[in-house]
């Protein structure tokens, strides 16, 4: 049984002046999310993915359908059960959110306090997220005395506080500059491979998808339109808006104008050839051009790295006889994908 399920689930507002057809955030969506994975939500502004994490942790009432969190329906509870299912779920927030007016470990400790745990126990917790997060020294600091990456990982302890099985991260990242957001990425990593956490994290950001899920959902037009293992979405995108998202992480075909460009560049015949892990070997190309007496040059494209599995595209041009280079693609076509720009 999925952790997180979602079945045929709709959020739709009225129109702003109320008399036009209802404005429909999400659509449709069906998805199911186990238990220990780093799901990841990718959308342009306004998909409807933030929109469908306030349905997950039920900080909005779904129009219909059923959301069921560890098997449990939460589309009509009352709010005092609500209360104890957020319990359950930790969130991450873009802008931190943090108590200005807290210190460190105040802000730590009150989703602690509003369960009612302990003085004890509480102070027990929180000494242990602040060594988990490395910040046990910054405990008496304030937020304006942090930097971003030192605020979020503040907002990452907290949201670690009462032990969530699900945590949720809407466009973590987006506020830190590249250095930053690796380090939070990293401790997000631990958050799961350590603590089993099942994450959600919502972004606009391939690279972060790339970095740290292992299954990857795209949204458009409050509709997911695509969802499975990072590797496939990113390796054989379907859908034209994960092929623009994919497009922004991984150099696929070359463009028309690119290959124009390409061709004022460099002599020769420009064929690319596609990888995907296990399916052919780019040095058994090389070889195989080489042996057949071609010169070629790498001229677009590269090979990515999901989680230790490659994929990508290498687009080389070709120089001699045309036999010679017929002769040779034909045999690589036999072991490898080969697209000759026309």
């Amino acid at each position: 049984m999925a952790l997180v399920s979602l079945a045929n689930v709709t959020k739709s507002y009225p129109s702003p002046d109320r008399k036009g057809p209802p404005l429909v955030a999400v659509d449709d969506v069906s998805l199911d999310i186990e238990a220990g994975e780093v799901t990841g939500i990718i959308g342009y502004s306004g998909a409807g993915k933030s929109t469908l994490v306030r349905l997950v942790n039920a900080l909005e009432p779904a129009t219909s359908g059923s959301i069921r969190i560890d098997g449990r329906e939460i589309t009509g509870l009352a709010e005092r059960e609500l209360r104890d299912i957020r319990l359950g779920i930790g969130m991450i927030f873009q802008q931190f959110n943090l108590f200005d007016a807290k210190t460190v470990r105040a802000n730590v400790a009150y989703p602690l306090k509003v369960a009612g745990w302990s003085k004890a126990a509480i102070a027990e917790r929180v000494d242990e997220l602040l060594d988990f997060v490395g910040l046990a020294d910054k405990a008496r600091s304030h937020p304006d005395q942090l930097s971003g990456g030192q605020k979020q990982r503040v907002g990452i302890a907290r949201a670690l506080a009462t032990r969530p099985a699900i945590l949720l991260a809407d466009e973590a990242t987006s506020a830190l500059d590249p250095e930053t957001t690796h380090e939070v990425l990293t401790l997000l990593k631990r958050v799961n491979e350590e603590h089993g956490v099942t994450m959600i994290v919502i972004t606009h950001e391939m690279d972060v998808i790339q970095s740290i899920a292992t299954r990857v959902a795209v949204m458009d037009g409050g509709r997911v339109i695509e969802h499975g293992p990072v590797f496939d979405v990113f390796s054989d995108p379907r859908h034209p808006s994960s092929q623009k998202f994919v497009g922004t992480v991984v150099k696929g075909i070359p463009s028309a104008a690119e290959l124009a460009v390409l061709r004022e560049r460099h002599e020769g015949r420009i064929v690319t050839f596609s990888f995907r892990d296990g399916d052919a070997s780019q040095a058994r190309v090389f070889v195989e051009l080489a042996e057949a007496g071609l010169e070629f040059e790498l001229v677009y494209g590269g090979i990515n790295d999901v989680r230790g599995r490659a994929f990508g595209h290498l687009t080389l041009a070709i120089r001699g006889a045309d036999a010679a280079v017929d002769a040779a693609l034909a045999t690589i076509g036999t072991h490898a994908t080969v697209t000759e720009a026309s």
